[in-house]
């Protein structure tokens, strides 16, 4: 521009200027504050009073913009992960019906989620890999860390006739607590349990679950009694593996 000498008047230049300094100042700051550190006492003392209280002022700030910029070798990455465990235990098969006992179908389940979970990319933890379901303790433990946890279970009644699907969650969990069971619900063809596939943990008649008190979800994928649907998870738990795993990876795209 012709008149390049009157920039300067410009509040655009102005403010431009303001934003490099104060941006040189951030980058310098850490700088400033190491050479200011070395220089003997006796040196700073002979400062003119003047000068010597704009250099105060200037490692002041120097000092508050060196704390507030991020340092990365000090805080590592981390990165959310989901949590999916099986319920029971190597040493607790939970319900049985003949040859199946709940933990061994669920920790299949559990496998097969975390199979498409890794295809995915999603970051993700279980309570066990292949054939290893470990105890309720280790589940717990990991649904406090995770951005979201869920474990599965099957149902068990007396009488043979009793189905469906359900998700035991807090009620801030129940619109995930729908989805999971619609997922499962769709691929077995099952009816819904309670509220569209969601039971308030206040209104369940297995109490307060620790899994749920520390943030997960559980997933009652049918009952082990019933013998169609047992024959059904036998037949398809793959498919809804899937079902529910597309379902969680949604839900961490849209958190």
């Amino acid at each position: 521009m012709d008149d390049w000498k009157q920039a300067w008047k410009l509040k655009s230049v102005q403010v431009g200027a303001a934003s490099a300094f104060f941006y040189a100042l951030i980058l310098l700051s850490e700088q400033f504050l190491s050479v200011w550190n070395v220089i003997p006492q006796e040196l700073k003392n002979k400062i003119p009073e003047s000068i010597g209280e704009w250099v105060g002022m200037f490692v002041g700030v120097a000092m508050v913009l060196a704390r507030l910029k991020k340092q990365p070798e000090l805080h590592g990455d981390i990165k959310p992960f989901v949590t999916i465990t099986a319920g029971h235990s190597n040493v607790d098969p939970g319900a049985v019906n003949g040859k199946y006992n709940e933990a061994e179908l669920v920790r299949q389940f559990r496998n097969a989620v975390a199979h498409y979970l890794a295809v995915a990319g999603l970051e993700f933890k279980t309570d066990g890999t292949g054939t290893i379901n470990l105890p309720l303790t280790n589940a717990i433990a990991l649904a406090k860390g995770a951005s979201l946890a869920v474990e599965f279970h099957m149902n068990a009644a007396a009488s043979k006739s009793a189905n469906g699907v359900e998700t035991i969650a807090l009620p801030k969990d129940k619109v995930l607590a729908q989805k999971l069971s619609v997922a499962v619900a769709n691929v077995f063809g099952s009816r819904l349990r309670g509220d569209n596939g969601w039971i308030d943990q206040s209104q369940s008649a297995r109490g307060r679950l620790g899994f749920i008190n520390a943030g997960g979800l559980i997933v009652e994928l049918g009952f082990i009694s019933n013998e169609a649907e047992l024959a059904e998870f036998n037949l398809k738990y793959w498919s809804a593996a899937k079902a529910v795993a597309q379902v969680i990876i949604e839900h961490e795209k849209d958190a």
